[in-house]
C-alpha cells in the first residue's frame, strides 16, 4: 500500500462544519466505555520478514497494538491514521478506544485494553498524570508504550518505550514571534486547548515570553477543550469584552474552524487568527481573511512515531526514546509544500481509523 498525500487546500473541502468523527471501526462506544471488539487488522504482511518476535510468521502475528485516544474528533483519527500507517505491512492486529477527554474513563480504558492481552499501547493522552499512571500498569505488564503528546521530561519517561517529541514551548514561541512580525499589537484571546496534558500549559509558556514587552497583552485565556463551539463562545465573549482585539490564538484547528466561521459570519476581517496543527476543514479556512496562519505539525506524524517505537521494543530492533516532531509556521502561501512535506494524515487509513 503506498502513500496518499493529503490534498492540498485547493482542492480540499468546502467550508461548511465537518461531522464530528465516531472514533474508530471497530464497535460502538457506549457511555465513554471500551470501543474493543472485532479488532481490524493492519493493511498487508510481510510473511518473508524475520523481525517478528514471539514466534514465526509474520511481523506481529498474533499480536494486537492497542490505541489509547484522548477525545473524538478529526485530531485523533489522524493520530490513528499515523498509527497504522507504522504498522502497514505487517500482521498486527489494531484495537482502540476514546476517552472523551476524561481522565477517569481515559485510565479504565487503558486496563480494559490492558485486560484484553494487549502486546503493545500508544496513548495520545487526557492528562499528563493519568496516562504516567496507565503507562506504569502497562510497564508492570511488560507492554511498551508510546506516547503520541509527550508533555516533556518527568519521572514517567521510565515507562514509555518512545515519545513523540513536540516542543510546545517553541510552538508557542513560533507564533508569537509570527504575531510580531505580521499583525498589530494590542490586546489577544488565547483559546487553550485542555490544562493538565502538558500541552497548552507549554504553548502558554513559550507564547507569553515571545510577546512580553511588544505590545500584545494577553487579555482573554480559557479553555476550549478542543471543541469548535466551546472555543466560540470564549471568541464571541472576549471580543465583546475587549472590542479592540487585535489577535486570537486557539491551540487546535478543531476550534480554529469554529473560530473562523464567526468571523466570517460577523464580517470581522481586521483581526490576525492563528492556529496550531491542522485539518481538513482548516486548510480551506486558511485561504480566507479569517485564518492568517498555523503553527503546522502532523497529527499523523506523532501517531506514527510513537508506533513506531513500539514496534521496535515489540521485535527487537533499536528503539529510539525521544523522537523529533517537526513544526513550522504555515500559511496559504506555503500550506501546499508543507502538506507535502509531511502530510497531516494518511487518508488512506481512514476507513480503519474513523467513520
Amino acid at each position: 500500500m503506498t502513500m496518499t498525500p493529503a490534498a492540498t487546500p485547493a482542492s480540499l473541502l468546502s467550508r461548511s462544519p465537518l461531522a464530528r468523527r465516531d472514533f474508530l471501526r471497530l464497535t460502538g462506544l457506549i457511555g465513554g466505555g471500551l470501543a474493543v471488539g472485532g479488532l481490524v487488522s493492519a493493511c498487508g504482511g510481510d510473511p518473508g520478514s524475520s523481525a517478528a518476535s514471539g514466534g514465526g510468521g509474520a511481523v506481529g502475528t498474533g499480536k494486537t497494538i492497542g490505541l489509547s485516544l484522548n477525545g473524538n474528533n478529526a485530531y485523533s483519527s489522524y493520530v490513528a491514521e499515523g498509527v497504522l500507517k507504522a504498522l502497514e505491512g505487517t500482521e498486527y492486529s489494531f484495537a482502540g478506544v476514546q476517552n472523551d477527554f476524561d481522565s477517569s474513563t481515559e485510565l479504565g480504558n487503558v486496563q480494559n485494553l490492558l485486560s484484553q492481552g494487549i502486546a503493545g499501547l500508544v496513548v495520545l493522552p487526557a492528562d499528563a498524570t493519568t496516562i504516567a499512571r496507565a503507562a506504569q500498569l502497562a510497564a508492570q505488564q511488560d507492554v511498551p508504550v508510546g506516547n503520541a503528546l509527550w508533555p516533556g521530561e518527568s519521572d514517567a519517561d521510565e515507562y514509555y518505550a518512545g515519545v513523540a517529541d513536540l516542543d510546545s514551548v517553541e510552538g508557542g514561541t513560533m507564533i508569537g514571534e509570527w504575531l510580531i512580525a505580521n499583525a498589530t499589537p494590542g490586546p489577544v484571546i488565547v483559546v487553550q486547548g485542555i490544562v493538565g496534558q502538558g500541552f497548552s500549559e507549554r504553548i502558554d509558556e513559550g507564547l507569553d515570553a515571545a510577546l512580553e514587552g511588544s505590545g500584545f497583552e494577553v487579555v482573554i485565556r480559557e479553555q476550549g477543550f478542543f471543541a469548535r463551539d466551546t472555543a466560540t463562545s470564549i471568541v464571541e465573549s472576549g471580543l465583546q469584552a475587549n472590542p479592540g482585539v487585535t489577535a486570537i490564538v486557539a491551540y487546535s484547528a478543531s476550534m480554529s474552524n469554529g473560530i473562523s466561521a464567526y468571523l466570517e459570519a460577523n464580517g470581522l476581517t481586521g483581526i490576525a487568527h492563528v492556529s496550531s496543527d491542522a485539518d481538513d476543514e482548516m486548510f480551506t479556512w486558511l485561504e480566507t481573511p479569517y485564518l492568517s496562519a498555523t503553527r503546522y505539525y502532523s497529527a499523523a506524524q506523532t501517531g506514527l512515531l510513537a508506533a513506531q517505537a513500539v514496534r521496535a521494543a515489540l521485535e527487537g530492533g533499536e528503539v529510539t526514546f525521544d523522537n523529533v516532531v517537526e513544526q513550522s509556521m504555515v500559511t496559504a502561501e506555503d500550506a501546499a509544500a508543507a502538506i507535502e512535506a509531511n502530510p497531516y494524515r494518511y487518508e488512506q487509513f481512514a476507513d480503519q481509523a474513523s467513520i
